[in-house]
């Protein structure tokens, strides 16, 4: 039977569940989806330490410590990326584990059940987060040991477009991108290539992500072809650079904003490039007034995502009466 999968924001409650109870875990996720990020983000959130030690570089004996003598006897002394303040608090993330050497693996059996390792004692105000890479991802990894796969809660974390974009609008990714996942959410992650394929790129929320940063600096994407098929992959760079020219005809959105257009595009393709142009232009609450009226005139689906996508950005929207006459006629389609 297949564990069922969860999204980032579903992960967020249950690593502070996991947290608070001091009990360890273990993030299965494919490459590039957002696990470290999640455990940095959560460590901030809890005003945390945190310690990011990648397994798959170390050997058993960087774990138990070099070995030392001591009024005659065999002292291990402990890495120095381990915590030792006792009064301290903080996320051990334990990441890359199961494409850790087996030795590694099994130094941390004791680091994991019984918060020791050798002579060396984990503060009680660490926790302990693992993570790495599903089996059927095509990189090196290496089953665990079940009495280390016993030792943890085991969660499976997938890319799924809603907890992309809410961060992504939070974050200020390009309107090209998020408009384009919108339009083929099933792009935000695809299966990584074969080893006989030419181009090796794949799309994850990272690759994404960097795209994002690469289209910020150089927005004219005729020559950025080869940047993009390198990033994402040729097949989705194909659809997305088709997708770029879409957006490139969309009405004049600072009209739109200041409630002097109600222009409507078309094609559903426009209409995801439209809304996240809008989110993208939007800078103060007394656009959103225009706003409320211009989305009348849109389809019902894409009244309320531009209406969510807003709240996101600007949640002093819902003080509005706007808002509230908004929520009386479509209050029923926000989930």
């Amino acid at each position: 039977m297949i564990t069922p999968a969860i999204g980032t924001q579903e992960l967020y409650k249950q690593l502070q569940t996991l947290i608070e109870t001091d009990i360890p875990c273990f993030i299965h996720g494919s490459p590039g989806i957002g696990k470290s990020y999640i455990v940095n983000d959560i460590a901030k959130k809890n005003n945390l330490e945190l310690i990011d030690v990648r397994l798959s570089q170390l050997d058993a004996v960087d774990l138990r410590g070099i070995p030392t003598i001591s009024n005659e006897q065999t002292k291990w002394m402990p890495p120095v990326f381990l915590p030792d303040d006792e009064n301290s608090k903080g996320i051990l993330f334990l990441d890359e584990l199961n494409s850790a050497p087996l030795s590694v693996q099994a130094a941390i059996y004791q680091l994991v059940l019984d918060r020791k390792i050798g002579e060396y004692s984990l503060p009680k105000g660490w926790r302990i987060i693992c993570a790495g890479n599903k089996i059927d991802d095509k990189g090196i990894v290496f089953k665990l040991p079940s009495p280390l796969i016993n030792r943890m809660v085991h969660i499976v974390l997938e890319a799924k477009y809603d907890d992309f974009k809410v961060w992504a609008i939070k974050n200020e990714i390009h309107p090209f991108i998020i408009g384009f996942l919108g339009f083929r959410p099933d792009l935000l992650s695809s299966e990584v290539p074969g080893s006989t394929e030419t181009n090796p790129a794949f799309c994850t929320p990272r690759a994404w992500n960097m795209l994002s940063q690469i289209i910020k600096k150089n927005e004219d994407i005729n020559i950025l072809h080869p940047i993009t098929y390198g990033t994402v992959g040729y097949a989705a760079g194909i659809e997305f650079l088709s997708f770029v020219k879409v957006y490139k005809t969309l009405p004049n959105i600072d009209a739109i904003l200041e409630g002097q257009s109600q222009t409507i595009p078309d094609e559903p393709s426009a209409l995801y490039a439209l809304c996240a142009a809008i989110i993208e232009k939007y800078s103060k609450k007394e656009e959103a007034v225009n706003l409320f009226e211009y989305v009348k005139h849109l389809p019902v689906e894409f009244n309320v995502m531009l209406i969510k996508d807003l709240i996101v950005k600007d949640e002093d929207i819902a003080e509005l009466e706007a808002f509230d006459t908004w929520m009386e006629q479509y209050g029923e389609y926000i989930i």
